[in-house]
């Protein structure tokens, strides 16, 4: 693949998205219930501030607290929250096992929702698995699930989901029209829930549509809505993610000042999070852009950049 083309970055779906509900007041709750719901708040906050493996201990106490109670809904919304945080650590086989069990309780507890929830997180896992064929049953099942039901914040959220995961296998077939089709589809069930962190992960799959069509003005438009949208709800991996993709639309479009501008706004919030990979990955970018785009600049001190040492 060329440097400056499409990477296949793609949105799944916002890990704080699976922690609808937390109450933000718990003093009037029974113990178990105020453990869990506090451990869920507190697990939120650290996936904000991107600590996914202090999160995941704290969803291991709201599990065991849902389990001390015998309430299986909850338990397998835990499940389903461990096993998705597993997935974006790269531990996929260990978070399709929580999702194998997650199903398990969904199935006995006979709700279709939660069946659904299951299916389309699970088939975002496979995706990353490249098992493409599971995944793609995976997302029929949930669409059948929850087609006969009626309209709910739950059920369109999931809708919503299948649509993007359904957008990205299309992606990794090369069929861009219908990948675009199903993204913008997942958008228009967002935008009607307000649920900002989902539209901007929509508008960057749309950005990364537009790059692999070569219609670079139009990828640069989606990706400028998803950071407007990423920085409203001050969500640092959104801005990250969305200005390297914005970076790769003003390279073909011949913005060189630009994209070095969007890359080293990428470059340095992955240093403070400490994603070395991505981060080596913009300075590499970034210094094949100079060879571009001279400037008088010393980019061996970007080596040196401060970060974060706590």
């Amino acid at each position: 693949m060329k440097l400056f083309g499409w990477r296949g970055l793609l949105c799944l779906v916002s890990l704080p998205a699976l922690f609808y509900g937390c109450a933000s007041s718990h003093s009037n709750l029974p113990k178990y219930q105020q453990d869990a719901a506090i451990a869920l708040s507190n697990a939120n906050m650290q996936l904000e501030a991107n600590h996914p493996d202090a999160a995941l201990h704290l969803v291991h106490l709201a599990l065991r607290s849902h389990q001390l109670l015998g309430d299986l809904p909850a338990s397998v919304h835990d499940m389903n929250r461990i096993g998705y945080i597993k997935s974006s650590l790269g531990q996929y086989q260990n978070s399709l096992l929580w999702f194998q069990r997650a199903s398990l309780l969904s199935l006995v507890v006979g709700d279709p929702l939660l069946q659904a929830e299951t299916a389309a997180l699970s088939s975002d896992t496979e995706i990353a698995l490249k098992n493409d064929a599971r995944a793609s049953k995976l997302i029929d099942k949930g669409f059948s699930l929850i087609s006969p039901l009626p309209s709910s914040a739950s059920r369109d959220r999931i809708e919503a989901h299948l649509y993007n995961s359904s957008g990205i296998l299309r992606l990794n077939e090369k069929k861009w029209k219908e990948a675009l089709s199903y993204f913008k589809k997942s958008l228009t069930i967002n935008q009607r829930l307000n649920d900002l962190r989902k539209q901007a992960a929509n508008w960057s799959n749309v950005g990364n549509v537009d790059l692999a069509l070569s219609q670079a003005q139009k990828s640069k438009e989606a990706f400028l809505r998803a950071l407007s949208l990423d920085r409203r709800t001050g969500d640092a991996n959104g801005i990250a993610f969305d200005s390297e993709g914005l970076a790769l639309a003003e390279v073909r479009l011949g913005e060189w000042h630009e994209a070095l501008q969007s890359l080293l706004v990428s470059y340095q919030i992955r240093l403070q999070q400490k994603n070395i990979q991505e981060s080596r990955h913009d300075l590499e970018l970034f210094n094949a852009i100079l060879q571009k785009h001279a400037l008088p600049v010393n980019s061996s001190l970007l080596l040196t950049w401060p970060a974060t040492t706590n």
